[in-house]
């Protein structure tokens, strides 16, 4: 690579053609050539020099502004006549359906200097002051292949209108159409390495001679597009033996009719679109326009399409982000497309699955005990963890007795709720009677509802006659299990109702009964947390004041029903607590419902 002192010493030629009638005073203008070699892509590509094959997206807007600054574009033997020149370019693209690109390049000249060097007894005027380039329209159809591919090829025409001075050296000073071939790619994932190359065949009218402009580049994209280096070659060569710079004054010839540089980048995106980027390069040749060196600074919007990452897994649970239907959130594969790579059912959030949780209703932890897992660490809430707790179903209070701590201080054996010592029967469940001789033992009807216990399937509940031994005695539609009372259906509510008097729908009426009873008939239950749920059907403000407009007026239906206030609570989880799936009618159903949760009972 020749330096700008070789430069000069080659002498680039200055032929006088009409010396003969020029005095030693006079001065000569020098133009008609768009001197500045730098060409930039269209807003939005991955080169600065070299122009892309990517038209991905519909009405999708890029655009930048570039500062550029070349030092000693033009030299001569007896001084610099542009010594240096800056442009500030704005650059636009619009793309269309995929496949289109329509942009614009408005190139001002901020800065242009020189040392009016001499040339025998005529003296050649340096352009100064800010000027005007040809704006520049772009035209690009993508023929195969999208942003991320390995091969994109696109065929295209840049149409330059002579909006720059004639007699500068920033415009032509005539119109110039530029047909224009590209190929480019990109191979990997969030590194990635890519490279693109152009071909252009540069029409310009009879004063200044055609041209072919190349270019090739190669780049590293780091952090899925967050920061880019590229390396870009880029020039052109003048057709013919027609100098460029040729008027009735002056021939400026060059050593050589080719312009080549070479320019290093780097980009860094941030916010999605915003880029900011810099460049540096040499000049390589001698020809016109070439300069010494040239440094390059822009800001522009630039989104990038989005990186197919069907094949990634991101939640790295096994299944690819193609087929999950929970991207982002570890669970297990199924078939059932809606559930593929989803967590199984977690009603209380634990983190284990109700199939494998003991306690699905109240959150918990881990046990190797199939009985405890997904139970909580103090179930019986006695302050004694479980795994010290031999009695961890019943509160109780600390002992050193292992086998003993944990447990009641009244020991109850058959778990009757009446203490051995006072159990007329302790290996027998039975109810208190203030006959002494039977308290504790079993009666004849120990919940007085008609159904001997002999008989009945639920002696402690009163319940209704039934067929089936297994529910004969027991209440209809409740039951009071581990934790919970459990209604058999739902409650049902009248649709778009808000007073808590009225949302109750009337059917339920003998339900919500039976629940009451329950309650009066266990008051060693000291407290009920009223749960309302929602599927997943609007937002989750809706969600949740719809959950706990239901559950507030199921517990204002009890307490207007003889429950004492204190021993209920209303609240609603909205859809935070689905316990089938919200992708079908049945599922949003089971998930639209209330629950009796008892969080107290007494010692």
């Amino acid at each position: 690579m020749c330096s700008k002192a070789l430069r000069r010493s080659l002498g680039i030629l200055s032929i006088g053609t009409a010396l003969a009638s020029a005095s030693a005073a006079s001065a000569q203008e020098v133009g008609g050539l768009a001197l500045n070699q730098l060409d930039p892509a269209s807003a939005g590509d991955d080169f600065i020099a070299v122009n892309g094959a990517q038209t991905d997206g519909h009405l999708v807007p890029r655009a930048h502004l570039l500062f550029d600054y070349a030092i000693e574009p033009l030299s001569l033997s007896s001084g610099a006549l542009v010594s240096d020149q800056a442009f500030l370019r704005f650059n636009g693209s619009l793309t269309l359906f995929n496949h289109l690109l329509i942009g614009v390049d408005v190139p001002v000249a901020l800065l242009q200097d020189g040392e009016d060097p001499q040339v025998g007894l005529l003296t050649l005027q340096s352009p100064s002051g800010v000027e005007m380039g040809d704006v520049r329209l772009d035209v690009r159809a993508n023929l195969y292949g999208a942003y991320r591919d390995p091969l994109q090829l696109a065929l295209g025409s840049r149409i330059y209108f002579p909006t720059g001075g004639s007699d500068t050296l920033t415009s032509d000073g005539v119109p110039r159409v530029e047909p224009i071939g590209s190929v480019a790619g990109r191979i990997g994932g969030e590194t990635s390495f890519l490279y693109g190359a152009h071909f252009g065949w540069m029409m310009r009218g009879p004063e200044v001679p055609h041209s072919v402009a190349y270019g090739a580049g190669a780049g590293l994209s780091l952090l899925d597009d967050g920061l880019q280096f590229n390396a870009e070659l880029f020039g052109s060569t003048f057709i013919g033996s027609k100098e460029p710079l040729d008027t009735d004054i002056v021939t400026i010839a060059a050593p050589t009719r080719t312009s080549l540089e070479f320019l290093g980048s780097a980009k860094v995106r941030v916010l999605g679109g915003l880029v900011f980027g810099a460049g540096a390069g040499p000049g390589i040749t001698d020809g016109i326009g070439t300069p010494t060196a040239r440094v390059i600074g822009f800001v522009g919007w630039a989104p990038m399409p989005e990186r197919d990452r069907s094949d990634e897994d991101d939640d790295a649970d096994g299944v690819k982000n193609g087929v999950d239907a929970c991207i982002g959130t570890p669970g297990v594969s199924s078939d059932d497309p809606r559930k593929n790579g989803c967590p199984p059912p977690d009603r209380d959030n634990d983190k284990i699955s109700d199939s494998l949780d003991a306690c699905p209703s109240l959150p918990g932890r881990p046990n190797a005990d199939p009985t405890r897992n997904g139970c909580p660490a103090d179930y019986d809430r006695d302050g004694i963890a479980d795994v010290d707790d031999a009695c961890p179903n019943q509160k109780g209070v600390a002992s050193v007795e292992t086998a003993r701590n944990g447990c009641p201080g009244e020991q109850d054996s058959d778990l009757d709720g009446v203490a051995d010592r006072e159990d007329a029967c302790p290996k027998q469940k039975g109810s208190r009677n203030v006959d002494l001789a039977k308290n504790g033992c079993p009666t004849l009807d120990g919940d007085k509802d008609g159904i001997a216990d002999l008989e009945d399937a639920c002696p402690n509940e009163k319940g209704l006659a039934n067929a089936d031994k297994t529910k004969n005695g027991c209440p209809k539609d409740v039951r009071v299990q581990q934790g919970e009372i459990v209604i058999l259906r739902q409650v049902r509510f009248k649709v778009g109702e808000s007073s808590l008097n009225e949302a109750v729908d009337p059917v339920s009426d003998d339900l919500l009964t039976e629940v009451r009873n329950v309650i009066l008939e266990h008051p060693e239950i000291e407290k009920i947390e009223v749960q309302g749920h929602a599927d997943d059907t609007g937002t989750k403000e809706f969600n949740e004041s719809l959950a706990q407009q239901r559950a507030e007026a199921v517990r204002k239906w009890l307490v207007s029903k003889g429950i004492d206030a204190k021993r209920l609570a209303a609240k609603g989880y909205g859809a935070r607590v689905p316990i089938d799936s919200n992708t079908t009618d049945e599922g949003r159903q089971k998930n639209r419902r209330v629950q009796f949760v008892i969080t107290q009972t007494r010692k």
